[in-house]
């Protein structure tokens, strides 16, 4: 979860001339003006940003720094969309979040009320995401923090734009559909052709459409919700790791174990001990 999520305020960049040129990004950015103004530029789309002004980055973007007034301040979330399904967002009410999709407007300007909301959810995460944190549940911590975030955006967002803004591309729409789908079958299905038979197109446009949008294949986006699930298993010390594997449709414990430690590191029972 280290690398796929990270939340910084202004005060911890170090302050750099280089920090200016344009950058590609490959994963989500939610930046949040406390104080001050900004010039930013998104794929050559200029954006004046003040006070209580929330900007959403999405990923492939070419944003740069124009400039800011000398009191500007913000806090920043960063995670990859990846991020998303390892949360559990894509489970349910993922017709929410089209505020991601790129047809829409990335520039909200909020009330106090709403601003307040948002910086006092990321300011809590920042906490909770220092490297020195030491916690034994700091990722589910940060899980259900960004989830309660996602949802207040969520609201906040369908208050400043009406149902006929939320307007998605048909390749947004394609990999929504995959990830809104792919936690009610994934323990007993993996093949990407059964689910781009679900969604009525070729397994070669599911592939080419997630990679995309994503950066990641159908079948990682399916290991990664098989291994979550397998660790929300492993941490019922009533489950053995034989019932983990059975419900996880394995053939068997080797194989089960097998795969875990490809994608983790470490086996089942190596899991159980340092988690």
């Amino acid at each position: 979860m280290v690398n796929d999520f990270h939340l910084f305020k202004s005060s911890d960049l170090v302050k750099k001339k280089e920090a200016l040129v344009p950058v590609r990004i490959d994963h989500f950015i939610i930046i949040l003006t406390l104080s001050g103004t900004a010039h930013v530029r998104l794929n050559l789309i200029d954006y004046h940003t003040e006070k209580n002004g929330l900007l959403i980055v999405a990923p492939n973007t070419i944003h740069e720094f124009i400039d800011k007034s000398a009191d500007n301040s913000f806090i920043a979330m960063g995670f990859i969309p990846g991020f998303l399904s390892q949360t559990g967002m894509n489970r349910k009410h993922a017709d929410a979040f089209t505020f991601f999709s790129s047809q829409n407007d990335p520039y909200y300007l909020l009330a106090d009320h709403e601003a307040t909301a948002l910086s006092q959810i990321m300011l809590l995460l920042h906490e909770k995401d220092r490297y020195d944190m030491v916690h034994p549940f700091k990722d589910e911590l940060i899980s259900h923090a960004f989830n309660l975030f996602m949802y207040e955006l969520a609201g906040i967002s369908r208050t400043h734009r009406s149902e006929t803004d939320f307007k998605i591309t048909r390749k947004e729409n394609i990999l929504m559909s995959f990830l809104k789908i792919l936690p009610e079958h994934f323990k007993e299905e993996r093949s990407v052709q059964f689910y781009a038979g679900l969604l009525f197109i070729t397994p070669k446009h599911l592939t080419k459409t997630v990679k995309e949008l994503t950066n990641k294949t159908c079948g990682e986006l399916i290991d990664e919700m098989v291994i979550m699930e397998a660790k929300v298993l492993l941490n019922d010390p009533s489950l053995s790791v034989a019932n983990v594997a059975d419900d996880l449709h394995f053939s068997d414990q080797f194989f089960f174990s097998k795969f875990f430690k490809k994608h983790t590191g470490f086996t089942p029972t190596e899991f159980r001990t340092t988690h």
